[in-house]
């Protein structure tokens, strides 16, 4: 059976495109295909090298155990030579091979993971990584996948209401009280930064969807600021490094401040 190894998520023929939300499914699907290319080296550990094999037989033990693959798996055998060099294509995935006639040496490309070079030698090694790849699940990727839209996923109009909301929050609690900020927002997530009067720094994060159900953290936390994190939610801390940009942000506060 084929497993597709990319990711098909569960939108809503609805569902508009949302550069935030594919940042971050792209920042976790990195994550995940980092951690599967290192489960199989540690896999390769198990495979150990023929000595005594010659080129044109571990050639030969190669081709035959891909075509083999390609049956198991339901995929389809694609091969042809140029020059020195014979390629092997593993299709719909796809997975490429590549095998230097002469010394035997191959090469396994692979969707999303590093390619990855063998000498004639380890010609057990290589097909293993094939099987082993092909075997992957990718499930738990997906369900992750989903849970991030889930949690995080609001179309423009709905979105455009919550950053308006918060904006006018911001206005109401912190401009009561003579408090300037700056808040940035995209289409997921407002970034609120704000200096009270005892000259503590505070960075609200908050997303979006879990705002648009409840606003109540967010008004304790404008009014009474305090180190909180809630994953998924929201967080806000004291800043206590500064950098270029944190530095530029408080300037620009100091300078509002002294506008009211």
């Amino acid at each position: 059976m084929i497993v597709t190894h990319g990711y098909i998520g569960a939108m809503n023929e609805n569902d508009e495109p949302c550069l935030e939300l594919n940042e971050m499914i792209y920042r976790l699907t990195g994550e995940f295909w980092k951690q599967i290319y290192y489960f199989l080296l540690s896999r390769q550990k198990m495979y150990e090298p023929d000595s005594e094999v010659s080129v044109s037989q571990s050639i030969f033990e190669l081709r035959k155990e891909i075509k083999n693959i390609a049956k198991e798996n339901g995929l389809k055998y694609s091969a042809f030579s140029h020059n020195e060099l014979f390629y092997i294509s593993l299709i719909p995935y796809p997975i490429y091979i590549g095998i230097e006639r002469e010394t035997g040496d191959f090469s396994i490309s692979a969707p999303h993971i590093t390619t990855r070079h063998f000498s004639h030698s380890y010609y057990k090694a290589g097909f293993n990584w094939i099987r082993d790849y092909l075997a992957i699940d990718v499930k738990p990727l997906t369900e992750q996948i989903d849970s991030l839209r889930e949690k995080f996923y609001l179309n423009s109009k709905s979105s455009e209401i919550v950053t308006v909301s918060i904006k006018a929050l911001c206005d109401s609690i912190l401009g009561k009280k003579l408090i300037p900020y700056e808040l940035n927002q995209n289409r997921l997530l407002s970034v609120i930064l704000f200096q009270t009067s005892d000259k503590t720094t505070y960075e609200i994060e908050i997303f979006h969807k879990p705002f648009s159900k409840d606003a109540s953290l967010l008004i304790k936390l404008l009014n009474e600021p305090r180190e909180i994190k809630i994953p998924d939610v929201l967080s806000c801390a004291p800043v206590h490094c500064y950098g270029e940009e944190i530095n530029e942000m408080v300037e620009n506060l100091k300078k509002k401040q002294e506008a009211f």
